[in-house]
């Protein structure tokens, strides 16, 4: 069994990930999809009482998560991102069993997460698009993709262009 973490944001340019994946891998059975995302941290002082009560319950249920807070907006976009790759996944022909969802939160740079993650879920592969950042600004700035192929060791980095 391989592997796939599909790193997504909740920009519509982060699908063509998953519209490769069902060109690419159409048909194959052996692999394990987990559609990933990091979501921005915010300070807990911003949330409303409730939203900081809610999330304190999903980090009873998922540790990985405890000590960082996050929009309840920004949850939703990436619910909704979710959903949409999942469709699309279900439209190439991949089964349900074959797809996970995994979110994080931003405790670093985004891709040391997307690596950390990839990692701990023992994949072969990671799938992320380009941002297209332009060459001056991918030069001073810098960008998730190159971070990523640069730091990934013993593992697949597929790149997907806009």
């Amino acid at each position: 069994m391989e592997y796939f973490l599909i790193a997504l944001d909740d920009t519509p340019g982060s699908l063509k990930s998953i519209h490769y994946i069902n060109r690419a891998l159409k048909g194959v059975r052996h692999i394990q999809l987990t559609l990933f995302h990091v979501l921005d941290t915010v300070s807990p002082n911003l949330l409303k009482r409730e939203e900081v009560h809610r999330i304190e319950q999903i980090q009873e249920e998922q540790p990985h998560l405890r000590g960082y807070f996050w929009t309840t907006e920004n949850e939703e976009k990436m619910m909704e991102t979710f959903r949409k790759a999942k469709l699309l996944l279900f439209e190439g022909g991949f089964p349900e069993e074959q797809i996970k969802t995994h979110y994080s939160v931003q405790s670093a740079d985004v891709a040391q997460v997307i690596l950390k993650e990839a990692q701990a879920l023992k994949c072969s592969t990671i799938v992320l698009g380009r941002r297209g950042l332009g060459r001056v600004k991918e030069f001073f700035l810098g960008s998730v993709s190159n971070t990523v192929t640069k730091f990934a060791r013993d593992m697949t980095v597929w790149v997907v262009d806009d």
